[in-house]
């Protein structure tokens, strides 16, 4: 079934390069010092100047033809030479919008392949079809692709969506009275059926449940529970029925939404609110429009052009400018002293360099581009600069934002100076295998089934973040709403870029925390002497959630990258190779470990329960911990170098 998608990431195709040959590059901020604000703003205007300069070449013409060109040839070079060639533009600042240009083409080529793929998939599975054109998604398919393309969940979920309504789009462009029919709609009309069409769909998708689940030796609890909703829904047809003509030939602002609610509301009135009765709801609806859909739906999937499904690069205005790439090399608006091998000598000796900002008719603006420690100390390793960014800063500050490329080998950019910082803070007794448990941002972050506390740099880092989220940004949030009110627009208008501001500081500690955990993690490998870590399989998702659910899970850090970069580290730290395992995630929290009895949970309380067996007031994490450590694992693959910044 999924050999016909078609977008096989060429990476499971290629074999790895040897560690010490593959050239990795590493992108970096770096600090632009000025001799005072006035210059710094002067400096700032002129940046600003070439981004729109770079954004107006930029034009639909230009698109179309960068599109003819990729798929000629998509070498870089190549393409930004006979691109400007090909529209009579060549400029120097030509070569920066062009570079960007061709990644935004590469996206689109790529993301075309990705639609083609899901349109193969669709029309292979009926009644996934079916409920992606009612709903613009189908959780079936997306946890198929999910899997067989290795992506966030989000993405295919946004892909679904945003396909179905460029779908929408192109279909009410057509002519023909098939395209324009207003069931065909997203979030429109549907067409009308009966109650004695909704007790027959009722059967139809019990019987066809129970036959697909015959062929299985043994059902697992997920698919048993679903067939008991059918059933419950089948006992009591005679008032659940009437609800769904009802919804069906009404016309809803979100058909997804809505049918959501109207399965909450059926909870409530069977007497079983605490029932999830959407899926199967949803499978009820499938199957009564069913038969209509599928008289012309395949056949408009079939006829539908990738090409005009997927939009066009720059066709919707961003928000921001593109910054400007300075590649080596080329003789460009902003200067500086000499190429690349020149540049990265020059950094080497005294740990700066010089941009010039020239402007016709005014004087030229030097500023002092100074790098970090860390970044001097990559490029003593034997990293070469490849290419400067440079972007406009925005108010209150104008400070304008340098970012260089660096390139080399992986050795270059490995350092276990933050892991060696960890390593005295953490006990030494030893242990071959490791399980830890992941929760949400706090205390309990990370923990393991033997003591390692967290570092105080982490935990500073996640109490600011605790504070931010609970204290500062809901009442900035409660000012912003009085002054919106009162009409005093200069005062929400400050309070809204202070608001800004807070999300974007919150979003740098969450990124940090991210950064720091794999040296800890990796630190706690070495101490141990460690060589098997065991975590949960990695599958929460803030999707379908709300509230302090929703805000926990998405704090979690729950990325499989993290995992797999502290493994690596250790193992470079360790001289041999830390084994990563991931074990089912079923009952790890509700089982204590001691005595195997059931940990009854109370709402709001997640940190600590009591035994239902023994007794005993068991901290909830450090169970799991314990019982992920005991039990069986799949070994997962381990990348060869996982990390973008190591």
């Amino acid at each position: 079934m999924m050999s016909h998608l078609t977008t096989l990431s060429a990476q499971q195709t290629q074999a790895h390069p040897h560690p010490s040959s593959a050239k990795v590059m590493r992108n970096y901020q770096v600090v632009l010092k000025c001799a005072d604000q006035s210059q710094r703003e002067e400096i700032n205007q002129r940046i600003r100047i070439l981004e729109e300069r770079q954004t107006t070449l930029l034009t639909p013409y230009v698109v179309k033809k960068a599109i003819d060109l990729y798929q000629s040839n998509p070498k870089e070079k190549f393409f930004v030479r006979k691109l400007g060639k090909a529209v009579g533009m060549n400029p120097n600042i030509a070569e920066s919008a062009f570079h960007w240009l061709q990644i935004a083409v590469k996206g689109k080529i790529d993301k075309e392949k990705k639609v083609q793929g899901m349109f193969n998939f669709l029309l292979k599975n009926p009644q996934q079809l079916i409920e992606w054109v009612i709903f613009g998604r189908s959780p079936y398919t997306e946890r198929s692709l999910e899997n067989y393309w290795k992506l966030k969940r989000r993405y295919i979920i946004n892909l679904l969506v945003n396909t179905r309504t460029q779908a929408d789009s192109y279909w009410r462009k057509k002519r023909d009275n098939v395209y324009t029919s207003a069931t065909l709609k997203l979030n429109h009309l549907l067409p009308i059926y009966t109650q004695l069409d909704v007790l027959q769909a009722i059967d139809d998708a019990l019987f066809y449940q129970q036959h697909e689940f015959s062929v299985l030796p043994k059902l697992t609890k997920n698919q048993q529970t679903f067939l008991n909703k059918l059933k419950l829904l089948k006992k009591e047809q005679s008032t659940v029925v009437p609800f769904l003509p009802s919804w069906i030939n009404s016309p809803q602002p979100s058909r997804w939404k809505s049918l959501k609610e109207l399965a909450e509301q059926l909870a409530q009135v069977l007497g079983k609110p605490t029932r999830k009765l959407f899926s199967a709801v949803r499978l009820i609806v499938v199957f009564t429009l069913f038969d209509h859909y599928m008289q012309s739906v395949p056949q408009l999937i079939k006829a539908l052009p990738v090409e005009q499904v997927v939009p066009p690069p720059f066709k919707r205005k961003k928000k921001g400018r593109l910054p400007i790439k300075l590649l080596m090399k080329k003789d460009y608006v902003i200067t500086r002293e000499g190429n690349s091998k020149e540049l990265t000598n020059q950094v080497n000796k005294q740990g700066w360099t010089e941009l010039g900002f020239p402007q016709k008719g005014k004087k030229r603006l030097n500023a002092q581009v100074h790098f970090p420690k860390k970044v001097l100390e990559y490029i003593q390793n034997g990293a070469r600069i490849k290419v400067f960014q440079v972007s406009c800063g925005k108010a209150p500050s104008y400070k304008p934002r340098v970012d260089v490329v660096l390139e080399g080998t992986h050795d270059c950019f490995h350092s276990s100076t933050l892991l060696q910082s960890y390593l005295h803070h953490i006990p030494a007794k030893k242990t071959s295998v490791l399980g830890i448990d992941i929760n949400r941002l706090g205390q309990y972050m990370v923990v393991f089934n033997v003591p390692a506390p967290l570092p105080p740099d982490v935990m500073v880092l996640a109490k600011s973040y605790d504070h931010l989220s609970k204290k500062v940004i809901d009442e900035l949030n409660l000012g912003y709403l009085t002054k919106r009110k009162e009409y005093n627009t200069l005062g929400s208008c400050k309070l809204k870029g202070e608001l800004n501001r807070v999300y974007a500081r919150r979003s740098r500690i969450l990124r940090e925390i991210t950064r720091l955990l794999p040296h800890f993690l990796a630190a706690v490998l070495v101490k141990k002497k460690c060589k098997t870590l065991k975590i949960e399989r990695l599958t929460a998702d803030a999707t379908g959630t709300k509230g302090a659910l929703a805000k926990a899970i998405y704090t979690m850090p729950d990325s499989l990258f993290i995992y797999k970069k502290a493994v690596w580290l250790a193992s470079l730290e360790l001289g041999y190779e830390v084994k990563l395992k991931d074990v089912p995630p079923y009952h790890t929290s509700s089982i204590h470990h001691g005595c195997k009895g059931t940990l009854s949970r109370v709402k709001g309380q997640h940190d600590f329960a009591p035994c239902s067996k023994c007794g005993q007031q068991v901290n909830t994490h450090e169970n799991a911990a314990l019982n992920i450590a005991s039990l069986k694992g799949v070994i997962l693959p381990n990348d060869l170098f996982p990390s973008t910044h190591v």
